[in-house]
């Protein structure tokens, strides 16, 4: 049984790191273990932590992929790759992915994306227009399907 007085210095810091944003089990066990903490002190911690409701990974999820969606429109494939690196378990991020993009459909996010990037491609001609429009979807984490049926639907995209 760890020290009580570690206990609650770990308590302490972990509750300072999530004081900014909300966190997942990996990220706040992460954060512990580079302050110097046992594993034994960390496990303890994240239990508490835990039974306190401060740290549930699927309100994280759903919290850190509605703003990536929202705010940052984010496709499917970004988004499972962000939280599978946080530590968030695949059933917990497959839930969050169906109910955010339930409410906000994927292709709609790839249109509004699109649209907001060709006014920075003016100018240049159709093919190298549509090649970097596909490839900045990419990057937001499209599919290559929606990336494909954007570029057929944005009226300039092809130009």
């Amino acid at each position: 049984m760890p020290d009580q007085e570690v206990l609650k210095t770990a308590k302490s810091q972990a509750f300072k790191y999530l004081s900014y944003r909300d966190r997942s089990k990996k990220e706040v066990a992460q954060h512990l273990e580079k302050k110097g903490h046992t594993p034994s002190v960390v496990q303890d911690t994240l239990q508490e932590l835990e039974k306190l409701n401060y740290i549930n990974d699927q309100r994280f999820a759903m919290e850190w992929g509605r703003w990536r969606v929202e705010v940052k429109r984010f496709g499917k494939k970004r988004l499972q790759h962000e939280l599978s690196a946080k530590g968030v378990s695949s059933s917990i991020i497959e839930t969050a992915l169906t109910t955010l993009y339930d409410s906000h459909p994927e292709q709609d996010l790839a249109l509004a994306c699109a649209n907001k990037k060709l006014s920075s491609l003016h100018g240049l001609e159709p093919e190298k227009k549509t090649r970097r429009l596909a490839q900045y979807l990419q990057r937001r984490g499209f599919s290559s399907d929606i990336i494909y049926e954007t570029l057929k639907t944005t009226s300039r995209g092809g130009e």
